[in-house]
């Protein structure tokens, strides 16, 4: 196998786990704090446009977390 295919199976391995990540983010974040769209617009851009959908939500689909949002460490 050579460089340039392992380098193009890590970038598709990127690409992947962006999108995958993007949509399981997408799926567990309140509602309260979606930005934009509703989160079925979200999900329906990710499945159409998928790298884009995920750069997207990445950047301007939530809001930030504050300090009620997080959860205090045991």
């Amino acid at each position: 196998m050579s460089a340039t295919s392992m380098l193009v199976y890590a970038l598709y391995l990127t690409v992947v786990a962006l999108y995958v990540y993007a949509l399981i983010d997408c799926v567990n974040t309140p509602s309260a704090r979606i930005r934009t769209l509703p989160k079925v617009g979200w999900l329906v851009i990710m499945i159409l446009f998928p790298l884009v959908g995920a750069v997207v939500w990445r950047n301007l689909g939530k809001r930030p977390a504050t300090a009620e949002d997080q959860v205090p460490a045991a």
